[in-house]
């Protein structure tokens, strides 16, 4: 089953107003970062285009350098106050998800893992 970009959106936004310390959440391509979903006002959508396309590009070129084959599983930015995750969901989208630095982060990782295994099913490109 595939999900329409309103669909996504509502799904970020119930995860951002019921997960402790999440500032928001934008659901991108993998290919060229362009953003498909997002749930939050807080950020610019074209920043959040910007970044993403940024930590995709120097994730993927460092593992060229270091490895011949590789899969990238995960980047996070730590900042004094806040994280910025980006996770793959399937093999066409990443989501990236910033939170502040309050919670548990252990907590913050399970929950994100269970939004991507909810929404990994439906993001049939």
């Amino acid at each position: 089953m595939s999900l329409s970009g309103q669909q996504i959106e509502k799904m970020l936004h119930e995860f951002e107003s019921n997960t402790e310390g999440v500032l928001g959440c934008s659901i991108i391509t993998a290919k060229d970062a362009l953003l498909l979903a997002e749930s939050s006002q807080k950020f610019e959508r074209l920043v959040i285009q910007w970044l993403s396309e940024k930590m995709l590009s120097l994730a993927k070129e460092s593992l060229k350098q270091l490895m011949n084959e590789f899969t990238l599983m995960s980047v996070t930015i730590e900042e004094k106050d806040n994280l910025i995750y980006l996770r793959p969901i399937g093999e066409y989208y990443y989501a990236v998800i910033i939170t502040t630095k309050e919670e548990n982060r252990g907590l913050l990782e399970h929950n994100i893992k269970r939004l991507l295994q909810q929404l990994a099913p439906m993001m049939i490109k």
